[in-house]
Formats: C-alpha cells, structure tokens, sequence
C-alpha cells in the first residue's frame, strides 16, 4: 500500500470522532475501529481502498493514509490527502468554537468531556443528501437499515483480504432505479422519489452539490431548497456533514432538541424558537454546537 501523512489541526481525537460515526451496528460504508478508518473510495475514475488513521495525542496529532487501487486511472495523490482532510475537518480549528462555548456553565463540561471531537464528513456532498433524505421521519437505527439495503443492492463490492467493503451507490446507478425497486427496500414512495431525483441531478449537473461547500450560508441552503425533498432540517445536515459548514442548525431534529433539553437542564422538550435561542451565543459554530449536543446524547443513550 502507498502512503502520505498530514497536518491535522489540533485538539483533535479520532477515537471519538469514529465512535459517533459507527453509533449503528447495520453501517457497512465506514468501517472503523479505534484510530482508524477504512472505506472505498472513488476519485476520478479511480477506486481506491482508503485506511486513513491519526497517531500522537490529542494536542499533537499526525495524519495518515494509507491506500491501494482497486481500479486505477492516472490519479493525483493530491486528490487523496484532500479528501482524507476533508473527512477527518483536518483543518478545523476548535479553539474559536471552545473559546465562545467555555462561557456556557453548561456547554464547558462537554468540551471538556469531549475535548477534540471533530465532525467526521462524507467525502461527497452528494452522499450526505443521500444519506439525510433516508433519516427523514425516522429513527437512526432504521435509516441506517435503509443504508445499508441501498448500498448493498447499488453499490459496488469488493472481497479484500478475506473483509468486504461497500462503495456507496454512484449516482448512475441510483439515477436508473425504480420506485419499485426502492419500495421492495421499504423506501416510502416519495423518499424512493427523492433519491432518484437527487441522483439525475447530480448525473445532470456533477458538480451542483460538491460547489456547495464553497458557497456562504445563505447561498447553498437556498440552492439546496429548490431541489425537490430537501427541506430545511435536510439543508442544513447537509452542509453540516459533506459541505463542512460551520453555522449549521438543523432545527426540528429530535436528537438535537433531546439533548438540549438534558444539556440545559430544562424542564421540558424546547421547541425551535427556544434551541435557537440557546445556539444563538455559539454563532458562528452552531454546526458544533450541534455535534456536541448530539454525541452527548449518544453517550448519555449508551450508559443507559
């Protein structure tokens, strides 16, 4: 296998970073375990098997991936460490976000708790509308089953050392379903409608979900409510987990109000004029505002 290492920004902790990604037992795109993260990839024409891993502490990690072809065309090895720095947000910097949150009584507990957790991003913008058009209206556990039928009947396989990896489904492949097809996955009518939808347009126009990322706040969420089953919950995951945006808030998320609640110590459920108002001091890091919250949940689920 072929090797480079990388600068990540650091407090950084992969261990936690990979726990809440692997938070379901039906995901079989990311495989992971302790430091390290394995999945296919897909750059270019290439097809690579990616194992992108961090050694050192917190306060001085090191970044590395390593990684063999699996179909090989002329490839930049440029391309690779730049997509394995946009999955581990490599060159985020958490000290702005743990200065404005330190002055939270409630919030300071959870970057202490979980000092150097990063989001963990799809490699494209494309599979993380995907992925947020199958948790619409349902539980975690469910959507991952969902996933994992879609990627299982669309996506390509590949028997490595004895291990089976699962490239998520191409756009192509998705683009030629049939609702019917989707359906017998117990995908609803209108998220089978979705997803194909989502897939011919990304076949029409490649790079309508990838320039997201390099537009401001306003400009890619009013690019991604035009598209048909993207609301305004799905808009702001989205930019969250494959565009990297900093200021996301996915109001309405059950997960997120849940946490709040606990968080915060509230007596009741808040609704969105009241999350929004507690985000509204981590601004512009409601993203990570969200991510803590969430994983604090996660933990807070696992204990129990």
């Amino acid at each position: 296998m072929q090797e480079l290492s990388f600068k990540i920004s650091p407090p950084y902790s992969m261990e936690l970073s990979l726990r809440f990604s692997q938070r379901s037992r039906f995901e079989i795109v990311d495989k992971a375990s302790s430091n390290i993260l394995k999945r296919l990839l897909k750059i270019g024409d290439s097809i690579i098997l990616a194992e992108i891993s961090c050694s050192g502490d917190i306060e001085h990690p090191e970044g590395l991936v390593r990684w063999r072809y699996l179909k090989s065309d002329d490839i930049d090895e440029g391309s690779i460490i730049a997509v394995a720095h946009k999955i581990l947000s490599a060159q985020l910097s958490l000290h702005p976000f743990y200065e404005v949150a330190k002055e939270s009584k409630h919030f300071s507990k959870l970057i202490n708790k979980f000092h150097g957790l990063k989001p963990l991003l799809t490699p494209t913008v494309y599979e993380s509308a995907a992925w947020a058009i199958m948790g619409q209206q349902v539980n975690l556990n469910f959507a991952y089953i969902l996933k994992k039928r879609l990627v299982e009947k669309y996506g390509r396989i590949y028997q490595i050392d004895g291990d089976e990896f699962h490239l998520f489904p191409e756009p192509p492949a998705l683009a030629e379903a049939s609702v019917d097809e989707l359906r017998q996955l117990q995908f609803s009518t209108r998220k089978a409608e979705y997803i194909i939808g989502l897939s011919q347009l990304e076949m029409q126009n490649g790079s309508a979900f990838d320039s997201l990322s390099k537009l401001n706040y306003n400009e890619a969420i009013s690019k991604l409510l035009e598209i048909r089953g993207i609301g305004i919950w799905s808009a702001n995951y989205i930019l969250m987990r494959g565009g990297g945006h900093l200021d996301c808030l996915p109001l309405g998320d059950s997960g997120l109000h849940k946490a709040a609640k606990s968080v915060f110590g509230l007596g009741k459920l808040p609704d969105n004029m009241q999350v929004e108002k507690l985000a509204r001091k981590f601004i512009p890091y409601r993203s990570l505002f969200t991510l803590y919250l969430w994983y604090s949940l996660m933990e807070k689920e696992n204990e129990t």
